[in-house]
């Protein structure tokens, strides 16, 4: 591919003359093509005469606040990559640009300077995937449309064709609706965010939203309510975005007073990040009220069962359960029961005696998975040579550092030609960490 030799053009928008004389120094040795501009207006110029890959946009400017300027050059360049630098005050900014601007992320300011090259040079890889996966698109559908020529031709070859055509069609109607669901979630977006931040964030969230889901269907919840259960699963934690690093990495009990008001405001954050999406009030609400108690000790409005959503509810017994039972790497039955006995020392105070039943029936069946296959007979596979039935036993992520896959998912098909994909487009260094089961042994 050509767009793959041509140089990462990258280009710095703010309104103080200082700050881009400063980028520009961070980057010298970078090889990067560097454009700067003092204002919006000027930054929409460049975009016009330049493929730029990646824009780094100050928030606060004077005609043309960052928001505004990353979502007029998104329809100047829907594909670059647009990151927005804003202090912890604008956080609500922050998220706006994510909303209105397609932004990949927000840094704050000041800086560090190891973080915000390590974030630039993961926006144009990025990018360049993006670029690759529109060429990939567009040859796939150029492919199709030399088959259906071929097919209009070669009237004597479709009969001898036909399954196979059928097949291969089947296979691209497949993935091709596997990505639009992909490239129209926001919840993807959003997760995407929270691994950013803090990557344990995004293997508690998915944990917790398999809890919470499979809870959600043992009581026999609407498609439609155990869905909204599952995206709030997902995105319980996003509000944690606007948190300062130093609050999050110390235990709840060392939080001073500040501190700890500090960290309890994250639920209305992820409300308020939801807000603007339509169709996510009642999936907001739930967010919000993740930590009240039933017995009315919780945060952030302190009510009380009757008045705490259902999906909050499920959603606090399925977010305790992941943190007991996974507070370390190993994944032991142990773990499972100490969570359950401690939730039933709580029920009727933190937690919904009424959900409890449904989730120890969950547990109950992933500790009987856990039981089932010996961790200690780790062995690395080529992707290649998965079969159904194997069990992830590390986490799967691509060469750029995403999550693919958490441990503990048993393989099927589908997950593994997902996997190969992965590999393909975005290979790490390893292959995949598998338990060895008896599929694994040929019996």
């Amino acid at each position: 591919m050509n767009s793959e030799r041509a140089p990462v053009k990258i280009l710095f928008v703010d309104d103080e003359e200082n700050v881009l004389r400063s980028l520009r120094r961070l980057f010298i040795d970078e090889d990067f093509d560097i454009f700067t501009a003092n204002s919006g207006g000027a930054g929409l110029e460049i975009i016009r005469g330049h493929e730029i890959s990646v824009i780094i946009s100050d928030q606060k400017m004077p005609e043309m606040s960052g928001s505004e300027f990353l979502e007029k050059s998104r329809e100047l360049s829907p594909d670059s990559v647009r990151i927005v630098l804003t202090g912890y005050a604008d956080v609500n900014a922050a998220i706006s640009s994510i909303n209105k601007g397609g932004a990949y992320r927000y840094i704050t300011k000041p800086w560090n300077d190891g973080d915000l090259v390590l974030t630039v040079k993961d926006a144009a890889d990025k990018y360049r995937l993006i670029k690759e996966n529109k060429y990939l698109t567009e040859l796939t559908k150029k492919q199709n449309e030399e088959l259906k020529h071929w097919n209009s031709q070669l009237e004597i070859m479709v009969q001898e064709q036909t399954i196979d055509i059928q097949n291969r069609n089947k296979d691209l109607q497949k993935l091709n609706e596997q990505h639009q669901k992909n490239f129209k979630s926001v919840i993807e977006a959003f997760s995407g965010l929270l691994e950013m931040r803090d990557k344990s964030l995004s293997n508690h969230s998915k944990n917790v939203a398999f809890l919470a889901r499979q809870t959600s269907k043992a009581m026999s919840l609407t498609e439609k309510e155990v869905n909204n259960v599952l995206v709030a699963a997902l995105l319980h934690d996003i509000g944690k975005i606007g948190v300062p690093d130093s609050i999050l990495l110390k235990r709840e009990e060392d939080y001073s007073d500040y501190e700890k008001n500090e960290y309890r405001l994250h639920p209305v954050r992820g409300q308020v990040a939801l807000a603007s999406l339509e169709g996510f009030h009642e999936i907001g609400l739930t967010i919000r009220h993740h930590h009240e108690h039933v017995d009315g000790s919780g945060f952030v409005d302190g009510i009380r069962k009757a008045g705490i959503p259902l999906g909050s509810r499920i959603i606090a017994v399925a977010d305790a359960v992941d943190r007991i039972a996974n507070s370390g790497h190993s994944m032991a039955k142990n773990n499972y029961r100490k969570a359950i006995e401690e939730i039933e020392f709580y029920l009727h105070k933190k937690y919904d005696g009424d959900i409890f039943p449904y989730i120890r029936q969950v547990v109950d069946e992933k500790m009987r998975t856990v039981r089932d296959h010996d961790y200690s007979y780790e062995m690395e596979v080529h992707p290649g040579r998965l079969v159904s039935g194997m069990v992830l036993s590390r986490d799967v992520r691509s060469g750029s550092g995403l999550l693919i896959l958490a441990q503990g998912v048993i393989l099927d098909q589908k997950i593994i030609s997902a996997i190969q994909r992965y590999y393909e487009i975005d290979p790490p260094a390893n292959g995949v960490f598998v338990i060895k089961s008896n599929v694994l042994q040929g019996k």
